[in-house]
């Protein structure tokens, strides 16, 4: 105990006069400003050189003091993590004071180095290697108005370490650049300003979420500021990884219960191809789950690609991450086939909250620090940057600069560490907890039709003469995340209002009656284009009294303009016919017109001539033998009337 009490007294002399430099009085002005502490910088490890801690002090009253607390080694992580929030009260090794700041001239917000230098209090602090807790309270008027906790590395030289890996992730998606109207949305001089400002702040290499439904509305620009803007996003991202995304936010989870899978697949694949046309490279098989995912949602981003996923914390058991503390978790799907998942490393976030980032960056610093000396296989936790608090993290990065066993790493080293175990040594299988899912059969259905009638216009005109490509374009945009029902239907009712403005226009023009003087003939037809470009269609012609050697549906190509055809007919009876004539897309899917044209022939059918040379035959005949038997009977009369005459 002596050396314990020599220990409090030295601290105590030593602190009293060790000031800050450029230490001031208060003026009436700082009379009422609130007490507290800030953790300027301290001493990580504990050495031959003297241990220091640097404390900002903020108070105005007249008695202040702090009254400082050291206490044995800690060496597990999460009881350190715990002594953080709920200092210790046992196993305290001293127990001192700094009276009377006043004294010392330490002026409101000035620095107050505390010092640790005795050859003797070294080998004490030195004794049992782990991490010391240290409680700095500031009291005013013998009440405790601000506290630091924060804690004092005593390294083991013969303790093995484990890797600590930090991964990064940020979000650089944007919002949808194409309009309903077709129009882009994204100014190319602004997301280049965007560009160069989220790579000044993406220290750390990240896997970054992107939308490349942004990268086709640049393409389209086809401007100067829009291959500037490219070339923005290439070079922002050149250190980066990608994550695995649809080329426009998807809810999978609700395409997928629409029986949309081929939608879902489609889009990520379109995602692959323009990240390759446009940037040169490839997004990673490592994708970011959505809150509504499911195992039936693994399943389907497995057949996307997908080999690893990053999921929030929420939708895993926290039981599981518990256990699995840094190491990868096999997240199951609907057919019992696992995949390699990590969630966000809140407890990291929770830990560099707070207005003190240094305070915050050196405790995190020492939990990290006992785990590589206590886990036995390595351990990764990933870091959203977009909600982690930056200066703290900052701080920590700097700190962590000199630790050989915690590093900074990619979310691809993260998933590929060694899986969480059991206590038995078994794999830990764990599944998505159930979220709510937004059901989206509607939109599903107005998306199908529209398509199918993009289809079918696709079907009559050329690509590269019609605005196939922009329609296709609204049609994939309509299926993201951020829009609803009605905004979605925004853009297919758009689609569907082209494509019927395409096919209108179309005419079978009705002229005169027709009359045909022969069995068969040529029957002239004049088919209306309005349109201004050629259209591939079928016609189709029908007629009770008509029949067509060349058959009932033919396939034209009409030029813009009156198109006159020729149809061959054969009359299967004379007198008046109609015949009726129906334009429709080559599908058959789109009736694009429908008209009548009569008919009158004069012609004698194959059936009426044979049976008119019967008839005449017949009544050849029968004159024939009337003829005959008048003659005869005349014959037989001139003779007895000679004979009566002669008798």
């Amino acid at each position: 105990m002596r050396r314990f009490g020599l220990l409090a007294f030295w601290l105590g002399v030593l602190a009293m006069i060790t000031p800050a430099v450029g230490a001031q009085s208060r003026s009436p002005a700082q009379a009422a400003v609130a007490g507290r502490l800030e953790l300027v910088a301290q001493t990580v490890w504990i050495g031959a050189e003297p241990a220091v801690i640097d404390l900002r002090v903020t108070s105005s009253v007249d008695d202040r003091r702090l009254e400082i607390r050291i206490h044995a080694p800690i060496t597990d992580p999460g009881s350190l993590r715990a002594s953080f929030t709920d200092p210790p009260v046992t196993d305290m090794i001293s127990q001192f004071s700094v009276a009377e700041l006043d004294d010392l001239t330490v002026g409101v917000g000035d620095v107050l180095s505390i010092t640790l230098p005795d050859e003797e209090i070294g080998e004490v602090l030195r004794r049992q290697p782990g991490a010391l807790p240290v409680i700095v309270d500031l009291t005013e008027n013998g009440i405790v108005v601000d506290s630091v906790v924060t804690a004092l590395l005593v390294r083991d030289p013969e303790a093995t370490t484990v890797d600590i890996n930090l991964a990064f992730i940020a979000d650089l998606r944007t919002p949808l650049a194409h309009g309903v109207d077709q129009s882009i949305s994204v100014d190319p001089v602004i997301l280049t300003e965007e560009m160069h400002a989220f790579g000044d702040g993406l220290h750390p290499p990240a896997t970054v979420s992107l939308t490349p439904e942004t990268l086709s509305a640049l393409d389209t620009l086809d401007s100067a500021p829009a291959v500037a803007a490219i070339s923005a996003i290439s070079s922002t991202l050149e250190p980066h990884s990608l994550f695995a995304t649809p080329w426009v936010d998807l809810d999978e989870e609700a395409w997928r219960q629409a029986n949309e899978d081929q939608l879902v697949l489609d889009s990520y694949r379109l995602a692959q191809s323009v990240l390759e046309d446009h940037l040169g490279r490839s997004a990673s098989s490592i994708a970011r789950l959505d809150p509504d995912a499911t195992p039936a949602t693994l399943g389907l981003l497995r057949t996307a690609g997908v080999s690893g996923v990053l999921v929030d914390a929420e939708r895993l058991s926290p039981i599981d991450i518990r256990r699995a503390n840094g190491r990868p978790l096999q997240l199951v799907d609907d057919n019992g086939v696992a995949m390699p998942a990590v969630p966000v490393a809140t407890t990291i976030h929770d830990a560099l909250t707070g207005n003190d980032v240094e305070l915050a960056a050196h405790q995190l610093l020492s939990e990290l620090v006992l785990l590589s000396t206590t886990a036995t296989t390595p351990r990764g936790f990933v870091i959203d940057l977009d909600t982690v608090n930056l200066p703290a993290l900052d701080a920590l990065l700097t700190k962590i600069s000199g630790e050989a066993a915690i590093q900074t790493a990619g979310l691809q080293d993260v998933l590929a560490l060694p899986l969480a175990r059991s206590l038995a040594g078994t794999i830990i299988l764990t599944e998505l907890e159930p979220a709510e899912t937004t059901a989206i059969g509607g939109e599903a259905t107005d998306l199908r039709l529209t398509e199918a009638v993009v289809d079918s216009y696709e079907s009559m005109v050329s690509p590269a003469e019609a605005p196939i490509a922009p329609l296709r374009t609204l049609l994939l945009v309509a299926s993201a995340s951020e829009l609803d029902a009605d905004a979605s239907r925004a853009y297919t009712d758009e689609v569907f209002a082209a494509v019927s403005e395409g096919i209108s226009g179309f005419e079978v023009l009705e002229g005169s009656r027709i009359t045909l003087a022969s069995r068969t003939a040529e029957l002239p037809i004049t088919l209306q284009n309005s349109q201004s470009l050629p259209i591939r269609v079928t016609l189709t012609i029908t007629s009770e009294k008509l029949r067509f050697p060349d058959g009932e549906t033919l396939d034209l190509r009409l030029e813009p303009g009156a198109n006159e055809i020729a149809i061959q007919v054969e009359t299967v009876s004379s007198g008046d016919a109609r015949l009726t004539a129906t334009i429709t897309s080559p599908d058959g899917r789109l009736d694009l017109a429908t008209g009548n044209i009569d008919i009158r022939s004069t012609a004698i059918s194959g059936l009426g001539l044979v049976i008119s040379v019967v008839a005449l035959a017949v009544l050849g005949a029968w004159w024939a033998r009337t003829i005959l038997r008048v003659r005869r009977n005349r014959h037989a009369a001139s003779v007895a009337a000679a004979d009566s005459d002669s008798t």
